[in-house]
């Protein structure tokens, strides 16, 4: 039983990554995140970015508005990342 249900959870998640891949994405707004399917450069950065709104931090920083790859619990694809560059910026990644 435990496999059965290990098998469709690693199947579902396979099905979600292909979306991803053909640059598939939500469409919907939500918490101030646009989704969009532009590529992004970069060897193994997620195609996919978020506009994050502009905002303010407990402690009074304000953050300004900008575009971040979608989340997905992962480092090895975000801007961040060693050997990927950042669209937005054309900085390499350095974590």
């Amino acid at each position: 039983m435990i496999v059965k249900i290990a098998l469709v959870v690693i199947l579902a998640i396979c099905a979600t990554t292909s979306a991803f891949a053909r640059g598939g994405h939500s469409g919907g707004h939500s918490g101030g995140a646009h989704y969009s399917s532009k590529p992004a450069t970069g060897t193994g950065a997620k195609s996919s970015r978020e506009h994050v709104s502009s905002y303010t931090k407990k402690d009074g920083t304000h953050v300004a508005a900008h575009n971040r790859s979608t989340k997905d619990g992962t480092k090895a694809n975000n801007w961040s990342t060693k050997g990927n560059v950042n669209p937005e910026t054309g900085k390499p990644g350095t974590k």
